[in-house]
């Protein structure tokens, strides 16, 4: 076993826990916005509070090794990699998004649920990372 695979395996959990990690904090703001009793609301605060550590692990694995991984090979150079990075970047807005909502709970303050759309789009987001990473269009 090598340094770069490990390195590449770290990088692939890092993404794992980062989508999955954002998933449960969509998955607790939505009970956090349609719980009506303070005391229930109080006690899932720290819960979405809890929740949103992990997609920020997951985010600073899976960038800080897929940056070595990109300088090391130079796949800056690759044209799918320029898709796939413009996709992290929708990424990385939709954290910061979910966070902002996450710092509302923190300072009790009165949220509306993420939209309809948020977990689709987190979907489509990972499966768009998959698909440039995969299939390497456009080569």
């Amino acid at each position: 076993m090598t340094l770069d695979k490990i390195v590449l395996a770290l990088h692939v959990y890092g993404a794992i826990l980062w989508i999955g990690g954002l998933f449960a904090v969509i998955a607790f703001l939505e009970a956090y916005a349609a719980e009506t009793d303070p005391a229930a609301r109080g006690r899932l605060a720290k819960f979405v509070r809890s929740a949103a550590i992990v997609p920020d692990v997951g985010a600073t694995i899976a960038i800080v090794m897929g940056v070595r991984w990109l300088y090391h090979y130079k796949l800056y150079e690759a044209h799918y990699m320029h898709g796939k990075l413009a996709v992290v970047v929708v990424l990385i807005a939709m954290q910061v998004w979910l966070r902002r909502k996450v710092r509302a709970v923190k300072n009790n303050e009165t949220i509306v649920a993420p939209p309809m759309f948020a977990k689709p789009l987190l979907s489509l987001l990972a499966i768009a990372i998959l698909v440039f990473v995969i299939t390497k269009v456009p080569a």
